[in-house]
């Protein structure tokens, strides 16, 4: 045991010697310590005793600067000038400095939380009294983008089965369909639930047979998990479009939805995503300069298709929404 705790504590301080040098080697010009060591302890093993006792042997590497005792403690009764005793803080104690402390402390930390970036699909999801906050609860598949270097899922969130799906969707032939059955059987397969293999295939089946998605194919042009993203507020609103397409009279935003809603439900369901519609549409906008004429939720189950109303005032109200989460002080008016 001795043998081993003496081994690991030369494995910790040549570790700790590992760290100083990367730290110390990351100067431009000259490296400023200020380190406590006391007077003749020689190579104690502290940050400080090592760096002196390599300097000593290399003098023409640093400078030494020694800072007067206090005179209250080591220069008693001595007339000593730079003593740190007279160094004058003016500090005010009192209940109202404190306040005034932790007022601008508040701030600072109100300032310091507001995030730089924020999701079209985060926007439904405001506090209450929020402008545009969704006063129903959030889908299943309408969460935060998640963060991940796997392409495959890149863009999408939510249920394992939505995930599937947007994935079989993002790389079979549209128009014909071709490829679901090992798309749908892959894509169960890395989301975990390979026993829901043929409910990812009917999902997918029911999205190729749609107007919309044979509009899409019909089109002069598409794209599908387009990111987008545009500058505002001194942050960024981004989100993942599972299908735009182009026609003669503008840009057409398509999002699937894999929630699972009665036909009469799926209209009223659309105002959950009312924000993240227009968030889409404002950004597509705003990037391309072409003209947003529709957004289309795709319901797969059962299948419908469901357009957003009043898409300028959604969009005006996805770009006050998401300015007020970036920048309050320079949200724009409801």
């Amino acid at each position: 045991y001795d043998d081993l705790a003496e081994f690991e504590k030369d494995m910790h301080e040549a570790e700790g010697v590992r760290l100083m040098y990367v730290a110390a080697t990351r100067a431009r010009d000259h490296l400023v310590l200020s380190m406590r060591r006391p007077r003749g302890h020689r190579g104690s093993g502290s940050p400080a005793g090592t760096i002196a006792e390599f300097m000593e042997r290399h003098p023409q590497l640093w400078a030494n600067v020694e800072l007067a005792a206090p005179a209250s403690v080591e220069n008693a009764g001595e007339d000593d000038s730079t003593s740190i005793t007279d160094i004058d803080v003016a500090t005010e104690h009192s209940v109202e400095a404190r306040d005034r402390w932790r007022d601008r402390r508040k701030g600072l930390l109100e300032e310091l939380r507001r995030p730089s970036t924020i999701a079209a699909t985060a926007l439904g999801h405001a506090a209450p009294g929020d402008s545009g906050a969704s006063d129903g609860p959030a889908e299943q598949d309408d969460k935060p983008e998640p963060v991940t270097d796997e392409p495959w899922r890149r863009g999408r969130a939510g249920s394992e089965v939505g995930r599937a799906v947007h994935g079989v969707l993002q790389a079979i032939d549209l128009a014909t369909g071709e490829g679901i059955p090992e798309r749908a059987r892959a894509q169960a397969v890395v989301e975990g639930v390979p026993d829901r293999e043929d409910d990812i295939a009917g999902l997918a089946r029911a999205a190729v047979a749609s107007d919309i998605v044979k509009r899409a194919v019909a089109s002069a042009r598409l794209w599908r998990e387009v990111p987008v993203a545009v500058g505002m507020g001194g942050g960024s609103l981004h989100g993942f479009i599972d299908l735009l397409f182009e026609e003669d009279d503008g840009l057409v935003v398509v999002d699937y939805k894999t929630d699972s809603v009665t036909a009469e439900a799926a209209a009223e369901a659309v105002q959950r995503y009312r924000l993240q519609g227009g968030a889409y549409a404002y950004a597509v906008e705003q990037v391309t300069g072409k003209r947003v004429k529709e957004v289309v939720f795709l319901y797969l189950q059962p299948q419908s298709e469901e357009r957003l109303q009043d898409l300028p005032q959604a969009m005006r109200d996805a770009q006050v929404q998401a300015l007020s989460r970036l920048d309050p002080a320079s949200a724009l008016p409801e």
